[in-house]
């Protein structure tokens, strides 16, 4: 994954508030995507 472009891509992570969706939320949002979160709890 580190060499896609994901500048302008919109991106949906369920299960963000914590563990795998958290972290792959983050590391997608450094990488220029557009992340939409949904989590039970935040």
């Amino acid at each position: 994954m580190e060499n896609e472009n994901l500048a302008g891509k919109v991106v949906v992570i369920t299960g963000a508030s914590s563990g795998i969706g958290k972290s792959v939320a983050l590391h997608l949002a450094k990488h220029g995507a557009f992340v939409a979160l949904g989590a039970r709890r935040m």
